[in-house]
């Protein structure tokens, strides 16, 4: 009797089952226990919310058909196929596994807190930039066993779209991705990047650590590129848990129309949440230095120097270096923008004076490496501004590894200052170095007195070459007069100018605190035949 009542509810459910499968459901629910079987070639249709406390069963189609936000809670249980046909989209609320297909119609499957995994072998198609996982919270898509290029649709929320595709050489594994909103300092903390970076970022999780040998390829949107992005020249960057790792060497052009692409091979390490993303200055490897330098052009007294350019709102938001003769970026420099709150007055030494150009020089050959546009600030300190314009005190010649390195100071109208032997820089520490106490401090001994025992570089640089002269070839008087004041001694230019040479906002060859005075009387001590020769 059992057995015969049991065989009559099966076929009962059967035939219920494929009745309504050419209708709709208002809710479907299964109870623990319970078998739930879609024949194969039939379609059973939800307009409401699916729980679940057992495995759907058959080779069936459940399809999801709303009008309004629906809800699958499987606990953690699997449906064979199944389809998303909602324009108001489909939200998890239970981790769910798909075991032969996922077909994306209409709509967006918002993941919240809970895994989607795809069985080795089940098929995911229809994704497109309106037909994705949202991935809101932590929940991820999974893809077990991962081997061969697989495409995980994923963004952060419904209006963004930054698929990634990965691809397993090494030992097959249940992978995880979820797209973030932002890029943080910290990978998982910190403040988020505002500039020159893709604005996602993507977490990559391994159900077993190690043996994974991952190829990356991340994709992005014009309109997701934060301000200064560089198609040029990004790549991807792993947190490692110290910082972000990419170096300069690995940096690229970006490849598409929109959307774009960048690729990474040899991932074998997911540790620290996995954290990925797409940029240049902002996510690649640190290399700190902490110098202090002054300018004898601004100097007053003391150690201090006047910020004469900052308090008369002349000095530019973006770096002046690029294009100016005989100054050349290389490396991750060039192009480095600032708020103009980082010009806002503190009433302290830490008032900015000026952009200065900083200069990372093989610890061999001299040559440099990379450089940076960097601010200077009344005390000499040399200070940086990181992707969340978010002034540091240090310089950070981003995209080299830790080493010995000589390092310069030049300036748009003074002549340059070098180590005069290697400094050890690393990723953690800015290592600092003052070229203020003596002149010894500097390669050749070439800085001015300032008195009271501080150093400086010389002014009266004024067409930015390696020598200050007022005759002969290529001088500086020439330069001031005849250039930059058209051959009119009685012209005044204000404003930010490199023949600017006491830095005070006014070019001009005669009167009160002309520039002809300080090169020839401050600078050259009236000798119009001395000529300092920046020696690198």
């Amino acid at each position: 009797y059992l057995f015969e009542t049991f065989i009559m509810k099966r076929i009962y459910l059967l035939f219920l089952f494929a009745m309504l499968s050419a209708g709709s459901y208002a809710q479907l629910t299964i109870q623990s226990g319970a078998t739930f079987f879609i024949q194969g070639g039939a379609t059973v249709t939800v307009q409401g919310d699916v729980t679940s406390l057992a495995d759907i069963q058959g080779t069936g189609l459940l399809q999801m058909k709303g009008s309004s936000l629906q809800t699958v809670n499987m606990n953690g249980f699997s449906i064979p196929n199944i389809e998303i046909d909602n324009a108001s989209n489909v939200a998890l609320g239970g981790a769910a596994t798909i075991g032969s297909s996922f077909l994306f119609t209409t709509g967006k499957v918002q993941l919240n807190g809970f895994d989607l995994s795809l069985a080795s072998a089940a098929t995911l198609t229809g994704y497109d930039n309106s037909k994705y996982f949202v991935t809101n919270s932590t929940g991820r898509l999974v893809r077990n066993s991962l081997g061969a290029a697989f495409i995980y649709p994923v963004g952060f929320d419904v209006t963004t779209y930054n698929p990634v595709t990965l691809t397993q050489a090494g030992t097959p594994d249940n992978i995880g991705v979820r797209c973030l909103q932002n890029v943080l300092s910290g990978g998982t903390t910190g403040g988020p990047f505002v500039k020159e970076v893709v604005d996602a970022s993507w977490a990559v999780t391994e159900g077993l650590a190690g043996g994974s040998n991952l190829t990356m390829t991340s994709t992005w949107n014009g309109t997701d590129e934060l301000t200064g992005f560089n198609r040029t020249k990004t790549g991807i960057s792993y947190y490692d848990g110290i910082g972000w790792d990419m170096t300069n060497l690995v940096t690229g052009a970006s490849a598409g129309a929109g959307p774009y692409t960048i690729t990474r091979s040899s991932v074998t390490t997911l540790a620290n949440g996995g954290i990925f993303a797409v940029g240049t200055r902002p996510v690649l490897i640190q290399l700190l230095v902490a110098p202090r330098a002054l300018l004898q052009g601004a100097y007053s007294a003391g150690g201090i120097m006047n910020d004469v350019l900052r308090s008369g709102s002349l000095i530019p938001l973006t770096e002046p270096y690029t294009g100016l003769t005989n100054f050349t970026h290389s490396g991750s420099g060039g192009l480095e923008t600032i708020p103009s709150s980082v010009l806002a007055t503190t009433g302290t030494n830490n008032d900015i004076v000026d952009w200065a150009f900083a200069e990372l020089r093989d610890g061999s050959t001299g040559t440099v490496k990379s450089t940076r546009a960097v601010l200077i600030e009344k005390d000499g300190d040399l200070v940086d501004v990181d992707g969340t314009n978010t002034k540091t005190n240090f310089i950070n010649f981003a995209g080299e590894i830790a080493g010995n390195y000589y390092v310069s100071i030049r300036h748009r109208n003074h002549l340059g200052v070098r180590t005069p032997s290697n400094i050890t820089l690393n990723r953690t520490t800015a290592t600092g170095y003052n070229f203020t106490t003596a002149a010894t401090q500097a390669l050749g001994s070439i800085q001015a007195n300032l008195g009271g025992g501080f150093f400086g570089l010389y002014g009266g640089n004024a067409n930015g070459n390696n020598n200050v002269r007022y005759g002969g070839p290529s001088n500086d008087e020439d330069q001031l007069l005849n250039i930059s004041l058209s051959g009119n001694k009685n012209g005044i230019i204000n404003g930010y100018n490199k023949a600017d040479l006491n830095m005070n906002g006014v070019l001009r060859y005669g009167g009160p605190q002309n520039d002809e005075n300080f090169l020839l009387n401050i600078v050259l001590g009236g000798n119009k035949n001395l000529i300092l020769t920046q020696p690198f």
